[in-house]
């Protein structure tokens, strides 16, 4: 078997749809938010099963006006995980509050409320954990430990669109909820995020503060920032969107040929309150020391891959500010590898991929 072109690291689907969705925009004259982005906010809602949705332009900027609108800053302190990607914790700088560094679940890859709750204080105002590769984090147990100690709790979902928990989607549990719509996500916008909640206060000011906190005609009722997305942006989420259970059924059957075949490499473990593993990333656990040689390998024979972002106290900027130790992050982070994973990636590529990683010599 053997290949002309370069298989993509998160290859998209973008069709005739899609484009028709931009012309039909580019046409109507009404480019910037607007009609087809409210139209999307009612669509989110309706699939994910939250009262309100928020539209914003991307991912990070829902998570900072998450954390504004429940008027988290200075003098606090917020909960997330260090493996994450910077967003996560830039968004808590951001707004003047303070990140507090816990560890994850070696197996899941996801942070749990046993590391959370040794690090809450008097200072603790919320928990940020992360839906690491798409799959969610155990919510009951998260909403349990919230309502015992009065935080806020912001899931950070921006990998896990379609994840369902205890058969329910994630985003439907009424606490506020932020996905992303970047290009590699499993609806890829090209960019994008949104907040889903129950809570219409919260809903209400986030949409104010997405828009400088102008609430009409330049009437500015909060503080707030340009968030603002396009409808051009919305317009290709809403197309994607109608096409999320065919994708999500795509990746599911990739997942399983990547499981199948390579059933001698770890993979990510997934507990069985997780009802549908959305698969925004496929990642293998490599052989201790091993990674950067498959890698490269890979690479090499036209296969694009990513070692996964490092550990936000490992990276060059953060590492200055957070010290502690977090060994079941440094040791996920030295194993894994995210292999091709898109809704364009072909079955023939990924057992080209396959193919490729049987020819590899540790």
């Amino acid at each position: 078997m053997g290949r002309i072109n370069k298989i993509s690291w998160a290859e998209p689907s973008i069709e005739q749809e899609e484009f028709t969705a931009i012309n039909k925009v580019m046409n109507s004259r009404w480019l910037t938010q607007g009609p087809i982005t409210q139209k999307l906010e009612k669509k989110i809602s309706q699939i994910i099963g939250s009262k309100y949705a928020v539209i914003t332009n991307n991912g990070t900027s829902s998570l900072i006006c998450s954390l504004m609108a429940h008027e988290i800053g200075p003098g606090d302190e917020v909960i997330v995980p260090s493996f994450t990607f910077v967003a996560t914790v830039n968004s808590i700088i951001s707004v003047g509050a303070k990140p507090v560094l816990v560890d994850c679940d070696p197996k899941t890859f996801n942070t749990n409320v046993d590391f959370v709750r040794k690090k809450i204080t008097k200072k603790t105002k919320a928990i940020m954990p992360v839906d690491v590769a798409g799959m969610p984090i155990d919510i009951d147990k998260f909403k349990e430990l919230c309502k015992e100690k009065n935080l806020i709790l912001i899931q950070d979902s921006a990998e896990s669109i379609g994840a369902k928990y205890k058969k329910k989607n994630v985003g439907s549990f009424g606490h506020s909820t932020v996905f992303s719509f970047h290009m590699a996500k499993v609806v890829a916008g090209i960019e994008g995020g949104c907040i889903v909640t129950d809570d219409y206060e919260i809903a209400q000011k986030a949409k104010l503060i997405r828009s400088h906190g102008d609430a009409n005609q330049y009437d500015h009722k909060v503080f707030g920032l340009n968030f603002r997305i396009s409808d051009l942006h919305s317009a290709i989420i809403l197309q994607q969107l109608q096409k999320m259970g065919k994708f999500l059924k795509h990746r599911h059957t990739i997942s399983k040929i990547y499981k199948t075949e390579l059933n001698n490499f770890e993979f990510q473990e997934i507990p069985q309150y997780v009802s549908r593993h959305p698969f925004m990333l496929f990642a293998i656990l490599t052989p201790k020391k091993t990674r950067e040689n498959l890698n490269q390998f890979l690479n090499k024979n036209g296969i694009e891959t990513r070692i996964c972002w490092p550990p936000v106290h490992k990276q060059s900027f953060h590492s200055q500010i957070f010290k502690g130790k977090f060994p079941n992050s440094d040791e996920i982070f030295s194993k894994v590898l995210n292999l091709p994973m898109g809704n364009g990636l072909t079955e023939e590529n990924a057992m080209y991929v396959i193919e490729i990683i049987k020819k590899w010599k540790t």
